[in-house]
C-alpha cells in the first residue's frame, strides 16, 4: 500500500490536493482513502492531508505514521522529514533544496493565479509515477471550471515540468 502525507497550511490547498489525487486514482480503478486532519480551521495553521492507495480493498483506517511519500507545501513546518519511511521521497515547496526534490511552487502558484498545491501535484506525479498524468488533469478539469480550471491545469503542468 502507497502511503502520502501532505503538509500545508490553511488555504494552500492540502485538502484539494488529495481530493485530486483521489479522484485521478478513482478513474484508474485504484483502491484509496483520502482525508484531511485539521487543528484550529483558520487560515494559515498547520494542516495534514493523507492518502493511501493500493490495487486491493483497503481496510486500515489506522493514521498514516510512516509514509512513502511527503508533499511539503509550505517549507517553513517544522519536521516534516522525521516520519518518512526509508527510501521515501520529500517533494518540498523551496527555491531550492539539497536533500529532498523540490519545485518553487509559490512562484509558479503566483504566475498562473492558482494555489501551491497543484505544482506540488505535478511534481509528485512526475516523479512517481502513481497514476497518469492524464488522469491527473482529466480530474483537475472536472473540480474547477473556467479561469479556475486553466489556472490550475497551467500550475500542475509546471510543476509535472520543472520539479528537481
Amino acid at each position: 500500500m502507497l502511503e502520502i502525507t501532505v503538509k500545508g497550511r490553511g488555504g494552500q490547498g492540502a485538502k484539494t490536493f488529495i481530493e485530486i489525487l483521489a479522484r485521478a486514482a478513482n478513474y484508474e480503478g485504484k483502491f484509496f482513502l483520502a482525508y484531511p486532519e485539521f487543528g484550529p480551521e483558520r487560515s494559515g495553521t498547520p494542516i495534514n492531508a493523507y492518502f493511501k492507495m493500493d490495487s486491493v480493498r483497503i481496510r486500515d483506517r489506522e493514521p498514516i505514521k510512516s509514509p512513502d511519500i511527503i508533499a511539503v507545501l509550505d517549507s517553513s513546518i517544522p519536521k516534516y522529514d522525521k516520519e518518512i519511511k526509508k527510501k521515501g521521497k520529500v517533494i518540498i515547496n523551496s527555491e531550492f533544496d539539497k536533500k529532498y526534490h523540490f519545485i518553487d511552487a509559490t512562484t509558479a502558484a503566483k504566475k498562473f493565479g492558482s494555489r501551491p498545491n497543484m505544482a506540488i501535484l505535478g511534481a509528485l506525479i512526475r516523479l512517481t509515477g502513481i497514476i497518469k498524468r492524464e488522469s491527473a488533469e482529466r480530474a483537475i478539469k472536472e473540480t474547477f471550471i473556467g479561469d479556475v480550471e486553466e489556472a490550475n491545469l497551467n500550475c500542475f503542468r509546471e510543476g509535472f515540468s520543472k520539479v528537481k
